[in-house]
């Protein structure tokens, strides 16, 4: 077995058959693929020049079996690539690996002081190896919730049975609200990335203050074309005439598909329509599962019914101080996180 930890972009792409075929051999999100780990440290990362590259590789008999896409940040922690705009974060792996083994070779090569592995699923390597008490000097701990629904294929909202008459009701009111509308679908193969439709809705929702100045700049548009261009993102669009009044980016990945970046204006319920007009295209032949992604959102519930489940984050240092000293700092920071909320209660 042979470790090697990629620093340069150049490298990086030349490794994309090998990961796509560990990428393609299990059931990983749409956030371990080879494109948006590539194109999120070429457009955005790779602009703070305190970034580090760090992609590890496990090579076995002259073979990638293991992909680890991290970097090292300006605080010198190791973290997963795009780990604030990831919703589900972990390794890629077809065989067995000793990560002490690994993180022993990385820290002989790059200085870094601590491990921050945030949006781990039940599912991933890292939450199952911390199960398995095989790490040392580490903290597991409850990071952020994210919701999910399997739709089977059908005629939607009928072929959800947990939606009861008060929910079916509810959708058909928000389509007959919005009637006047006309609802686009958008893949690479049938149309151009629509970087027109987005400055406009961008610009309105600025203007209208549903958004800061700095939302969608330009390094992130420029992911997002990347994506769309690789058949790893869907557009949902929602316009009238003279207006662009919903966008959402949807990452795809063969038939799970996961709501990532929503825009819209201040039309009433027209983000919850764009939602239903997509679900209706998207299971009306295949079986669906549509993932709301990170952070579970009032509308998102109430309307959709998902399941809501667990995320969580692994931290690791290098000796039990350190670890004790995170921990205590942690604590400190919760407790005045309660005491703010109770104030502005």
């Amino acid at each position: 077995m042979k470790i090697r930890i990629v620093s340069e972009i150049e490298e990086f792409a030349s490794y994309k058959d090998q990961w796509d075929a560990i990428f393609n051999n299990q059931g990983y999100s749409f956030f371990q693929s080879f494109e948006f780990n590539y194109y999120s440290w070429k457009t955005e990362l790779s602009k703070d020049k305190l970034n580090r590259l760090c992609v590890v590789l496990v090579i076995n008999n002259e073979v990638v079996s293991s992909v680890f896409p991290l970097y090292i940040d300006s605080k010198k922690r190791l973290r997963f690539i795009n780990d604030r705009h990831a919703d589900f974060c972990d390794v890629l792996s077809n065989d067995k690996f000793d990560f002490e083994n690994i993180l022993s070779e990385v820290r002989s090569q790059l200085k870094f002081g601590s491990v921050h592995f945030i949006n781990l699923t039940k599912d991933s390597f890292l939450y199952d190896l911390y199960q398995k008490n095989t790490l040392r000097n580490c903290r597991l701990k409850p990071f952020a919730m994210y919701s999910d629904l399997v739709i089977p294929n059908g005629s939607f909202p009928n072929n959800v049975l947990r939606y009861r008459s008060k929910q079916k009701t509810e959708f058909r009111r928000v389509k007959k609200k919005n009637i006047d509308k006309d609802y686009r679908l958008l893949l690479k193969d049938d149309a151009d990335f629509p970087i027109n439709e987005i400055h406009q809705l961008r610009e309105r929702m600025i203007e209208l203050g549903l958004r800061k100045a700095n939302f969608l700049d330009e390094d992130r548009l420029l992911l997002l074309k990347q994506l769309y261009n690789s058949n790893r993102i869907l557009v949902s669009m929602v316009k009238s005439k003279s207006n662009i009044h919903a966008i959402s980016f949807i990452l795809t990945n063969e038939n799970e598909y996961l709501f990532w970046i929503d825009m819209y204006d201040n039309t009433k319920m027209i983000n919850i329509y764009n939602y239903i007009l997509f679900m209706e295209s998207i299971s009306c032949d295949n079986n669906v599962k549509i993932n709301f992604g990170r952070g579970v959102y009032d509308y998102k519930v109430e309307n959709f019914k998902p399941d809501i489940k667990q995320l969580f984050a692994l931290y690791i240092y290098r000796n039990q101080l350190h670890l004790s000293l995170f921990l205590f700092i942690d604590k400190i920071k919760d407790t005045l996180k309660l005491i703010y909320k109770k104030f502005i209660k």
